[in-house]
């Protein structure tokens, strides 16, 4: 990660150093050659970005367990959307096997497919619960995603939105009981979600 485009910001000097010229903007998705520093424009690279944040309509969505249609990753092997792997960082195996099991409940899954479900619901300033919400969301979608580069995802940037939110209670570096991982997830998803606090 080396940001900004300017003479003096990493990526201009790690361009001129290395020889590595292409640099893609991750928030406005845009790919940039430096030092040059005009933007690039070309549909071979579109694969990249859909990766990176992939998309879905209400009909593929609608269709996903229809047709169970094997996809071919980039590097050649075969997978089926939303069974594939995901990457074991240190001890993270509980809560993998809960955001796997999680993926695969349709009425959550189409939820959480589809960005726009939950794109406008308003938090409090400083709330960030409303992180596992959008990494969660971000998850679904590369789990889902016919297009990966490999058949495993790496689940990194939700586990670190679980560790900063449960207050380190769920952890990547050590073992965690699945089941109180699974009551405090649902439990914070819900309640980030705007919902009740009473319990039933």
């Amino acid at each position: 990660f080396l940001p900004g485009r300017g003479l003096k910001s990493h990526a201009y000097i790690h361009s001129v150093q290395f020889s590595h010229h292409v640099f893609l903007n991750l928030h406005t998705l845009k790919f940039y050659c430096l030092p040059d520093n005009y933007e690039i424009i070309d549909s071979s690279l579109e694969d990249i970005t859909y990766v990176l944040k992939p998309t879905f309509t209400a009909q593929q969505i609608t269709n996903l367990d229809k047709q169970a249609k094997l996809s071919r990753a980039y590097d050649g092997t075969t997978y089926l959307p939303g069974i594939v792997g995901l990457n074991n960082i240190k001890a993270n195996d509980y809560a993998n096997a809960v955001l796997q099991a999680l993926s695969n409940v349709p009425p959550l899954r189409n939820y959480f497919l589809e960005e726009e479900n939950y794109k406008s619901i308003q938090r409090p300033p400083g709330d960030i619960m409303f992180l596992l919400v959008q990494r969660f969301g971000e998850l679904m979608r590369k789990l889902w995603n016919p297009r990966n580069f490999k058949a495993h995802v790496s689940p990194h940037e939700m586990l670190q939105a679980v560790v900063l939110c449960s207050k380190k209670n769920f952890q990547i570096t050590k073992q965690g009981d699945g089941v109180d991982f699974l009551s405090w997830f649902l439990n914070a998803l819900h309640s980030a979600l705007g919902g009740t606090k009473k319990k039933k």
